[in-house]
């Protein structure tokens, strides 16, 4: 009776772990957490450690050039003092080559587009890239810089990478490596499970809105999971190689190397990180291995990027900084929302009952029917132009009904048709804002490029935490003006409201 007993437990659990790994949880670490508790279960962060001097040597001797390939503008949210290129050439690429800088992005916002597009976009780039690298005698390290949450192109992007740098400069890579830890956006990954922090809770990542996105939706929220998810076969679990939060904390670099050294060949090895220590101590590792002749292609957040790339961290601009932006201009300040996520909407919400500020709804439905369109664009374009002359700060949000249209294609094209309008929009005010925030990467990009004319642009820093300023090109409509990018996803409730006063 009791064999029975046990046996019947046994298949009830087996029957739940694979439900659960259905459904890319694992048990029982992958369900909700306390932040503060499970952040301080993990082993602690040494004391005393030679890591930063260790970086500091290995990024000095490291002769290349980190080219990041923006999938939207919200990834320079970690950096300060670079160049972002908007509008790619083979000239431009020499440029920036010959230069002393370390580090430079190049925005692709391939977000926006169906992974067909966005792969022959990355593999004309990264070929233009090449021919710039062979006249320049450049050796060169790419970073796919992607969402936080595990939303995009993953791996046909970096895979279009691998193959377009080996046909065109016969590099040979070891793998891709994937670390989405965003520490500014509260994003966390430990015992393989990738987390967002909602309130005082870290949730993994599969069960937050972020997951169920219309384009990019994953079931997964453990990272080994979540490759084999994406990869839809093609990776198998044998080419996945974990870099645990134990062996960062517990063995350092040499731990790291040693698991480097160890993975197979063309595997994807995913990077556990809940601090910069840890990003630290994973990058020592990966310039020690890439020193021995090893290359690897780079999926992270932005918080990999400055270590990686050499930056130092910086604390956000101070209100004096921000007042020598802002200049004389006496017009109202505009701000855009395009994103739609639960974030935004609390922010915008806290923006629209804030005194002086004027909110003017876009409606997407009526930008959805041609008949209306027209109308409906020429109506935000006189009100926010009287609301401009008259020192009034105003917010063009899009209506809040999330239409998806038919399978991903179909929302993407939805979005390009939102994001066309609010390109109209802002190119035919009459009048130039003190200051411009757009909100959410698909909506920050297109007004950079198309709206504003921007072809390269210069990260200043952040306004808040994980919230970059660009000061915008010569070539611009606004030429060397503050340019607030806005990710959708970052921030609380009064952080989009926040930004305001400080514009203000």
């Amino acid at each position: 009776m009791l064999r029975n007993d046990d046996s019947g437990i046994e298949r009830v659990k087996m029957q739940v772990q694979s439900l659960a790994a259905m459904e890319g949880y694992l048990l029982p670490r992958c369900v909700p957490q306390n932040m503060e508790r499970a952040l301080s279960a993990l082993p602690p962060i040494p004391e005393n450690t030679d890591v930063d001097y260790m970086l500091a040597d290995l990024i000095s001797k490291d002769p290349r050039k980190v080219i990041v390939l923006d999938d939207d503008p919200t990834g320079t949210q970690t950096v300060h003092g670079v160049k972002v290129i908007t509008k790619w050439s083979e000239e431009r690429f020499i440029n920036v080559l010959e230069s002393d800088d370390r580090l430079f992005y190049v925005l692709t916002n391939s977000r926006s587009l169906p992974e067909e597009q966005a792969v022959d976009l990355t593999k004309q780039l990264v070929a233009s890239l090449n021919r710039a690298v062979k006249k320049t005698n450049s050796k060169i390290s790419i970073i796919s810089r992607s969402d936080s949450t595990l939303r995009g192109h993953f791996p046909a992007e970096t895979v279009a990478v691998i193959d377009t740098v080996r046909n065109g400069l016969g590099m040979e890579f070891c793998g891709q490596v994937v670390v989405p830890a965003f520490f500014e956006g509260d994003r966390y990954t430990f015992d393989d499970v990738h987390w967002v922090r909602q309130g005082d809770m870290l949730v993994p990542a599969a069960q937050t809105e972020f997951a169920k996105d219309p384009a990019f939706g994953f079931r997964s929220s453990n990272l080994v999971e979540w490759v084999l998810e994406k990869t839809d076969g093609a990776v198998t679990r044998d080419a996945i190689v974990s870099i645990p939060i134990e062996v960062i904390r517990r063995e350092g670099v040499p731990g790291v190397y040693r698991i480097l050294q160890k993975a197979p060949w063309n595997s994807v090895i995913v990077s556990n990180a809940t601090s910069y220590y840890d990003l630290k101590t994973l990058v020592c590792g990966l310039l020690r291995s890439e020193a021995d002749g090893h290359n690897y292609v780079y999926r992270t957040a932005a918080s990999f990027v400055p270590i990686y790339g050499g930056i130092s961290l910086r604390d956000s601009l101070s209100r004096e900084e921000l007042r020598d932006l802002s200049g004389n201009n006496t017009n109202g300040g505009l701000v855009v929302v395009g994103s739609h996520v639960e974030t935004t909407n609390q922010q915008l919400k806290s923006l629209l009952n804030a005194k002086k500020v004027s909110g003017i709804e876009l409606s997407v439905t009526d930008l959805l029917h041609e008949a209306a369109r027209e109308l409906e664009i020429a109506r935000i374009i006189n009100a926010v132009s009287r609301n401009l002359v008259s020192s009034t700060d105003t917010v063009i949000y899009t209506s809040r009904t999330v239409l998806e249209g038919t399978g991903k294609d179909g929302y993407l094209q939805i979005g390009s048709v939102i994001s066309d309008a609010l390109v109209r929009i802002v190119r035919g005010l009459a009048a130039e804002p003190k200051f411009l925030i757009a909100k959410g990467g698909i909506t920050s990009s297109v007004l950079a490029t198309d709206a504003l004319g921007s072809e390269t642009a210069h990260v200043l820093g952040q306004i808040l935490p994980g919230v970059p300023v660009w000061r915008m090109g010569e070539e611009t409509t606004v030429p060397g003006k503050p340019y607030v990018i806005f990710p959708g996803n970052v921030g609380d409730e009064g952080s989009l409201l926040k930004a305001v006063q400080l514009l203000s």
